[in-house]
């Protein structure tokens, strides 16, 4: 029998399963290309803060099944097993079971609705160093220089995910915006 799920699991997490919130962890050449976006943004009066970028599988899978039963998307006795983490996600009733997983979001500081509709997937491109969570704000207007140096206007909107003309400077590095979870950057898009 495992521990159940809860804020322990927040704790074990940090010291077994960390994320890492190093631009250096990234895998070549996203690491180069984000560099190079975040220089641009930083050189335009923008405010980055990075949250995450790479990110261990269990941290990942911890993240992904505590947000799915927070959010009542499914039930407890629904999340998978994984080796090395005897986590116990059914307590044996729904509600305290939700409470466990609620204490690991609030923990984890997970984005929910309205800042991402979309559980934190279990194959993240954040596992495999092509991923970055980063807040950027500024305000105004601001001119972003894109890949081939080119200075684009670029208005602030609270709601970073309806942005597209930043979204649109940020590819031309080959950083692309998930578009319905508000920090998320990858190489892909997803």
């Amino acid at each position: 029998m495992g521990t159940k799920s809860g804020s322990y699991w927040v704790t074990w997490a940090d010291g077994h399963a960390k994320n890492s919130e190093s631009v250096d962890d990234l895998a070549e050449p996203f690491k180069t290309n984000v560099k190079a976006y975040i220089k641009a943004l930083k050189d335009a009066g923008a405010k980055v803060e990075i949250d995450t970028t790479k990110r261990s599988d269990k941290r990942a899978y911890l993240f992904h099944w505590s947000w799915k039963i927070s959010l009542d998307k499914c039930k407890a006795s629904d999340a998978e097993k994984m080796i090395g983490v005897d986590i116990e996600w059914d307590h044996g009733n729904d509600a305290e079971s939700k409470k466990g997983a609620e204490e690991m979001v609030s923990g984890f500081g997970l984005a929910i609705p309205p800042r991402s509709n979309q559980a934190p997937a279990l194959t993240s491109n954040h596992i495999s160093g092509k991923a970055i969570d980063m807040t950027i704000t500024w305000t105004g207007t601001i001119k972003v220089k894109n890949k081939t140096g080119v200075e684009v206007s670029v208005p602030f909107k609270a709601n970073v995910d309806q942005n597209t003309v930043l979204h649109n400077v940020g590819a031309t590095y080959g950083v692309k915006k998930l578009k319905n979870d508000a920090p998320h950057w990858s190489l892909t898009g997803h």
